[in-house]
């Protein structure tokens, strides 16, 4: 995750300084908001999705940090969205759709290449069920991001799934020490 800070500094920069990009996008509030709602009920769905796919893979580790290390759970509550959900927000949403998507032609096509690249910055961990999940919250971030143009809501989004995703046992799969 350390690595991920500086490339999403040097993300920021790059698209701060690029005329064509419109900074009101890294915020966007005003829009984002409109999606808020259907964000939360989208979440809340896939929290269920989500436990039930912890129980069914490893079962002895639902709720394992809520129950073993909450004070664990709490750091990554505030430094996963700051180290690894702004850069990763600004790599595959805001430059992915600001400088490549027109390569691939049709919303649909840019939304599956999105995810797609964000799976596979996920491929280290070396297991199928994390390049599954993270295709789908790829799917996920992408559709919200084009539908809402605000990254704040994109890293509100990204933040919710992860940190659940820790709190629900799934985030052993995530952890680079398994790696």
């Amino acid at each position: 995750m350390l690595l991920l800070l500086p490339v999403g500094i040097g993300i920021y920069l790059f698209l701060k300084r690029d005329h064509s990009f419109d900074n009101k996008l890294f915020i966007n509030w005003a829009n984002g908001k409109k999606y808020l709602k259907p964000m939360l009920v989208l979440s809340l769905i896939s929290a269920g999705v989500m436990l039930t796919i912890s129980w069914m893979v490893e079962p002895a580790n639902v709720f394992i940090l809520i129950k073993e290390r909450l004070w664990l759970l709490l750091i990554i509550s505030v430094f996963y969205p700051l180290f690894s959900v702004v850069p990763q927000a600004l790599a595959y949403r805001a430059l992915f759709f600001h400088r490549y998507a027109y390569l691939f032609g049709g919303k649909w096509m840019q939304l599956i290449v999105s995810a797609l690249l964000f799976s596979f910055g996920h491929i280290l961990y070396k297991n199928w069920l994390v390049l599954l999940l993270t295709f789908v919250g790829g799917l996920i971030y992408s559709y919200r991001y084009l539908q809402s143009k605000s990254l704040a809501l994109n890293v509100l989004e990204h933040s919710i799934y992860g940190v659940w995703l820790f709190a629900s046992g799934l985030g052993m799969f995530f952890i680079s020490s398994r790696v």
